[in-house]
């Protein structure tokens, strides 16, 4: 099965400990990840390709900045729409917008769970969709052997202010602003559930003091390629773990890149 295109953010400031990143607790009823914490993300739709007259940048400079540094081309657009788009949809921040006090996010946030295109909705607010807060971090590809695949970006970008972000009660249930070096912490006490790609992405944050110091890093990049997991099996075919690039045993096992 091909992977799904997908985009996530890492919405971020500076806390009381240093870095904070944004996270977004999955319903238990979710299916997939249920119950983990998550960063803001989702699906790419076919609808996000469409945003080019809406975006605060040229589609061929989106292309030059986000698509050649992590090998998706052309559907750059759609990849940052999507984070953006996301992002509003699961906690209610309209990234690089400010307060944009003249607006009604509560609104518009109504609208799109009901289906509009994200596009849409900036054109009657007047608003634009501020692809260029969106600098990308990594990506990740779903290993083979299970259910369901996507082919991630993750970017990272500065929390916008006078914003306060709120759950959509629906897909997401709870959001905490946590540091990366006390959320790795809770994890390993199983108080605080997160997935393997979300643990990573956690332990590339600890490095960084602040928010400004990992988005001039992540500005920085020149080459981002995929980054493809592979899946241990145990002896009865269950999932049993994962195993990166150049770890012991990846290059023995079934995956794709």
């Amino acid at each position: 099965m091909a992977p799904r295109p997908a985009a996530t953010t890492l919405v971020v400031r500076d806390g009381d400990a240093g870095l904070e990143v944004l996270m977004v607790r999955r319903s238990l009823q979710a299916s997939f990840m249920p119950g983990a914490y998550v960063f803001p993300g989702g699906a790419v739709d076919a609808a996000d390709g469409e945003a080019a007259p809406q975006c605060d940048e040229p589609a061929d400079a989106l292309v030059q900045r986000i698509g050649a540094v992590t090998q998706v081309g052309d559907q750059a657009l759609a990849f940052a729409v999507g984070a953006l788009r996301e992002c509003f949809e699961e906690c209610g921040l309209w990234l690089g917008a400010g307060d944009a006090a003249a607006a009604d996010f509560g609104a518009l946030r109504a609208r799109l769970h009901g289906g509009a295109a994200l596009h849409g909705l900036a054109a009657d607010a007047g608003l634009r969709l501020h692809t260029s807060v969106l600098q990308p971090f990594s990506h990740w590809v779903t290993p083979l052997g299970l259910p369901k695949r996507f082919d991630t970006l993750f970017f990272v970008a500065a929390a916008p202010p006078g914003q306060v972000p709120e759950v959509d009660a629906g897909e997401t249930t709870t959001l905490a602003w946590v540091n990366p070096a006390q959320a790795l912490a809770a994890h390993a006490l199983k108080e605080f559930p997160m997935e393997f790609a979300t643990v990573s992405t956690m332990r590339q944050l600890q490095p960084f003091a602040d928010a400004a110091a990992l988005l001039a890093h992540a500005a920085a990049q020149t080459a981002l390629p995929p980054l493809h997991p592979r899946l241990k099996l145990s002896a009865e075919g269950k999932p049993a773990g994962v195993l990166l690039p150049g770890q012991t045993g990846y290059d023995d096992l079934w995956g794709d890149g």
